[in-house]
């Protein structure tokens, strides 16, 4: 025997263990050979046949690298001297068999300790195992497709994102080893939470004015005034269309406040069915009605005494329970259904909502005296068109916010990706652009938010026409009609000397005499209205026949400060 054969002979086990497989040394002039695994056994008895392309390895003079023929088995031939090295990883293929066995008997303990379901899945994101939250497996979902597991896999890092099966769940893909990945949500822990919070009806406020994102004139004279009522105990009505982060406001206004130390209770008006509205508000006593408590139950109302109680989506209450909460915001008290005693209430009472109410009380949809109760202070929170500038102030924010929960590496924005936000026109306002850059920020591979980046409807600027607001007769009232002729005749109010005297009423005017430029005619009767609706802007767009929206950009654009 050569000196090298003999010296190959004693390296084997290392060189084994090494490429995690077998080793062979063999001498093509004589056949003569070793072979070990990586455990240092002698495998001379290892057929050379097992070694697929060895015929042509012995033939070459350069090292050949060949799949074997099981999948992802390797055998690397090395040629040194008369002798032939020969490595493959078959004992890799094994341990990766072991590990997958390994997590899919951790896999049911991990779904129920993160309380959602867990799944593994391959390279190509294709679910193979899936077990539900208690652990027992299940075949939900085999088969399918997990973008966010594909991602992790061609990332070669954990990815996290927000469930597809429960709003406020997050998801998790990790990739284990090059042909699979472990995934799991907290599904089941999420709605828990959401159930005992719905339970309890006491809703915690996390939201301050510094919460608050943004310096445009718009949002700070908002913040201005939503500071100055939170130093009172008046109701107060909040105004703006979806999105625009009304409850942001409440909550801030109630952190503020001397009820700040009292409940938050929130009742989204919309979401519960009238027949159970007014049990729900007010209360009721023991054997009121069929199925109710021995003990009877306290109502919103009462649930929130000695804080806030704030009722969203004001709007779609029904007429006959609006009668009953009039009456309680007038005396102070109430009487539970199927009671007689007077139960006194020290709440403050936030209302909110995203249409015009008083559009819904000219046709007979929302009672006049139960708009007026409600609205002693009318907060109106602007959209994100009229603040355009805030847009990358809020940008950069939600990145922070996301980064943090996420764990995302994205940490900017181009130029020309914030440009396009900046130019879209945010039908959805405020929780549309958080969403649009939640998306983002799960889909990106870049460390700074490219303009490819931005979904397709938000760089081709979206249906911009059939997001704005349709023109409604009141937009086309006496002050548009001043403003396009200001030679004709129209009528303001009863005599065109004063056409906000006394003897007008609050609805939409019938005209009055106007001349000169136009700019200063919008601003005339402007500053008349709002001075004769004590600046209250829902009456002066009465007044004026226009939309609330229409009288807020004409202020804007004709710099009338709203307490100017």
């Amino acid at each position: 025997m050569s000196s090298l054969f003999e010296t190959l002979c004693q390296v084997l086990p290392l060189l084994a263990r090494f490429s995690c497989g077998f080793a062979t040394v063999v001498r093509p002039s004589d056949l003569c050979r070793k072979t070990v695994d990586g455990e240092g056994n002698d495998l001379n008895d290892y057929p050379l046949e097992n070694y697929k392309g060895f015929d042509k390895a012995i033939q070459s003079t350069q090292p050949l690298l060949i799949p074997s023929k099981i999948s992802n088995i390797f055998n690397l031939f090395i040629p040194l001297g008369d002798c032939l090295l020969i490595l493959n990883n078959a004992g890799h293929v094994g341990l990766a068999d072991k590990l997958k066995a390994t997590f899919e008997e951790a896999v049911p303990l991990i779904a129920r300790v993160t309380g959602g379901e867990a799944v593994l899945f391959d390279r190509e994101g294709i679910r193979f195992f899936s077990v539900e939250p208690d652990g027992r497996a299940s075949n939900k979902g085999l088969g399918q497709f997990t973008y966010l597991g594909k991602r992790a896999m061609e990332l070669g890092r954990p990815v996290i994102g927000p469930s597809l099966l429960e709003e406020g769940a997050l998801a998790v893909r990790i990739p284990i080893t090059d042909d699979f990945g472990l995934g799991f949500n907290n599904v089941v822990s999420v709605k828990q939470k959401k159930l005992l919070a719905a339970g309890s009806r006491r809703d915690g406020t996390r939201y301050t004015f510094s919460d608050i994102v943004g310096q445009s004139e718009a949002i700070l004279s908002c913040i201005q005034q939503a500071h100055q009522v939170a130093g009172t105990s008046s109701t107060v009505l909040a105004c703006g269309e979806t999105g625009t982060g009304k409850e942001l406001f409440v909550q801030s206004i109630h952190n503020s406040s001397q009820q700040s130390r009292g409940p938050f209770v929130a009742v989204n008006c919309g979401a519960i069915p009238s027949s159970l509205m007014e049990s729900q508000l007010f209360g009721y006593e023991a054997g009121a009605f069929t199925g109710a408590q021995k003990q009877g139950q306290q109502g919103f109302f009462e649930q929130a005494s000695g804080g806030t109680l704030f009722l969203d989506e004001i709007s779609e209450m029904s007429l006959e329970l609006q009668s009953r909460l009039l009456r309680v915001l007038q005396e102070r008290e109430l009487v539970r259904i199927g009671g007689k005693k007077t139960i006194p209430l020290n709440v403050r009472v936030i209302a909110s909502t995203n249409v015009d109410l008083w559009h819904m009380v000219t046709s007979g949809k929302f009672r006049q005296d139960l708009y007026y109760r409600l609205n002693v202070v009318e907060l109106w929170i602007p959209p994100l068109r009229e603040r355009v500038e805030d847009i990358p102030l809020l940008v950069r924010n939600f990145i922070d916010q996301f980064r943090a929960n996420f764990g995302s590496f994205v940490q900017d924005i181009a130029d020309d990706a914030l440009d396009c936000l900046i130019s879209y026109p945010w039908p959805g306002n405020v929780r549309e652009l958080r969403n649009c850059l939640e998306r983002i920020m799960n889909l990106t591979t870049h460390e700074v938010i490219q303009l490819k980046d931005i979904p397709v409807v938000i760089r081709k600027g979206g249906a911009t026409q059939a997001y704005a607001p349709a023109k409604t007769p009141a937009d086309s009232g006496p002050l548009e009609a001043a403003v396009a002729n200001p030679d004709s005749r129209h009528i303001l109010g009863v005599a065109p000397q004063n056409p906000f005297d006394d003897k007008a009423s609050y609805s939409a005017p019938q005209g009055t005499f106007l001349k000169g430029p136009t700019q200063a005619v919008e601003r005339t009767l402007i500053l008349q209205a709002l001075e004769k609706s004590a600046y209250n802007r829902r009456l002066a767009a009465g007044l004026l026949g226009i939309s609330t929206t229409t009288l807020w950009r004409k202020m804007k654009r004709l710099r009338i400060s709203p307490g100017s």
